[in-house]
């Protein structure tokens, strides 16, 4: 069964909306990953440089560079690809679709739509589980 996770905006042009975030399913999923592997290899940052005593700092500060180096046609795909992650929920409480153009109003709840599908992705890492990839 795929994750979900029902976000409700709290405050802007917003407030009071509430979406659902579904998991894509697991090679969608896989090859979403791929890309957005890809196209951070391909910025052109070292990760030898990464201090990893650094903590999450050093990890953020890592992120950022990667970020800044990717081609803005292939992030922007990415991101917008995400949205397919999410669909509103009305008044009537069933989940659809929903156009970004006309039913989302303020840029804080794109980004955070955005930020909640990919976490709703990438919540294993922040679990405690570690990935042994020795198996």
């Amino acid at each position: 069964m795929l994750k979900t996770k029902e976000v409700v905006i709290e405050s802007g042009r917003d407030a009071d909306k509430r979406f659902l975030v579904t998991e894509m399913p697991l090679l969608k999923a896989d090859k979403w990953a791929q890309r957005a592997l890809f196209a951070l290899a391909s910025g052109g940052v070292d990760a030898g440089t990464l201090d990893l005593s650094g903590g999450m700092l050093e990890m953020a500060k890592f992120a950022f560079a990667a970020i800044g180096n990717i081609d803005p046609q292939v992030g922007g795909d990415l991101l917008d690809e995400l949205l397919e992650c999410v669909q509103i929920i009305p008044s009537g409480g069933n989940p659809r679709d929903f156009d970004v153009e006309t039913e989302i109003q303020d840029l804080k709840t794109l980004y955070l739509l955005r930020k909640e599908a990919l976490f709703l992705h990438i919540d294993f890492l922040t679990q405690g589980n570690s990935l042994d990839l020795s198996n």
